[in-house]
């Protein structure tokens, strides 16, 4: 009895050991015709195909087979446990490579973590492409968005002999984005380790008034580094750098439809949607007196028309201009669109309201 329990094992352990050498000899093949299941996703069809293969290989059609063996149900349970395991290991190993890795400059910024990567990876997007010129490269290493926010960190390296301070600039700086009619950008250098050295990290941030994330392209353009000391600035070396690529990436939004009535100077305006990532938040907002407010002379100490004034989280947190690094408005017609562009995530479920002027905006 003992031994046909240790035999009936050893078979089971056999089975084992020659289903996972065929799923890996398979698995082999893919890689080498250049399917490359385990390095890139796998689709539905092939998740079903490991898993019937897997469930095949076992012998579970089998089962009346090992029932009449003494060999407790539990041991066969236990080998389709495993099993599966291994179809599980098989799936998550291609679904952790989708998983967007941030440069830790980026991490460090918006503080990124683990529980909130996964509303991110989306957004993200490698590009690596530079432009050098008298012995100055400037590469565009990551960036992060939504449909109308951009984040783009760059790297800025000098010859060794030369030094980039804390407290650079350029003549002149451009951005465009095809298709964006409005758009506001600026950029502020990221904290270094060592500020006498040639390498200097700038953080480039953008909105703009229509989508940019779906395949549009972006150029930017650079002129002349130079540094401010003494009220004054100092050019440190001449050139110009020019960098374009595609953007290419999801929208990380949630967007809310709103249909709400705002008054201004006295007058009505509608508040069309408002969409919200973790990074920036959008609101459209249209009626006629915008096209008229727009057409007349800015009054001297004036503000803007509408601002995102306030942001209210359900624990009670309240955010303001403060917390952005940018924020603003465009107008167009009858159409206005307010932008807030956030230092740190903000955690798009748990907000509560958002107040445009001094009218709160129930989500």
């Amino acid at each position: 009895m003992n031994n046909n329990n240790e035999t009936n094992q050893k078979k089971g352990e056999y089975r084992i050991d020659k289903m996972f050498s065929e799923i890996f000899e398979m698995e082999t093949m893919n890689i080498l015709d250049g399917s490359d299941l385990l390095q890139d996703d796998l689709s539905k069809e092939e998740k079903e195909r490991i898993l019937k293969m897997t469930i095949g290989k076992i012998g579970v059609e089998n089962e009346d087979k090992y029932t009449t063996s003494h060999q407790p149900r539990g041991k066969k349970r236990k080998i389709l446990t495993v099993a599966l395991i291994a179809v599980f290991a098989l799936v998550t190993t291609a679904f952790a490579a989708e998983i967007f890795q941030w440069d830790i400059r980026i991490s460090n910024y918006f503080g990124i973590e683990e529980y909130n990567n996964a509303d991110l990876s989306g957004g993200g997007m490698n590009v690596g492409i530079s432009d050098e010129n008298n012995g100055v490269t400037i590469e565009v290493v990551q960036t992060i968005g939504d449909a109308n926010n951009l984040y783009i960190l760059l790297d800025i390296t000098a010859p060794e002999d030369k030094v980039i301070y804390s407290n650079i600039g350029f003549d002149a700086f451009y951005l465009q984005v095809e298709g964006a009619t409005s758009h506001g950008y600026s950029f502020d250098m990221l904290d270094d380790d060592n500020e006498n050295d040639n390498k200097a990290t700038i953080l480039v941030y953008m909105d703009a008034d229509e989508k940019i994330n779906n395949g549009k392209m972006i150029s930017l353009k650079f002129r002349d580094l130079r540094h401010y000391i003494n009220g004054d600035w100092i050019t440190d070396i001449e050139g110009e750098w020019n960098l374009e690529w595609k953007l290419d990436y999801e929208d990380i939004s949630t967007k809310y439809t709103i249909g709400k009535k705002l008054m201004v100077d006295g007058e009505t305006v509608n508040i069309d949607s408002i969409s919200i990532s973790p990074i920036a938040l959008n609101v459209q907002i249209s009626g006629s007196y915008i096209e008229e407010h727009d057409s007349k002379p800015p009054e001297t100490g004036t503000g803007e028309l509408i601002q995102i004034t306030a942001i209210e989280l359900k624990d009670g947190t309240v955010l303001t201009q403060k917390d952005a690094s940018m924020w603003g408005s465009s107008m167009r017609g009858t159409k206005c669109v307010l932008n807030m562009q956030m230092k740190r995530l903000i955690d798009v479920d748990q907000i509560k309201s958002i107040t445009l002027n001094d009218t709160k905006i129930v989500l």
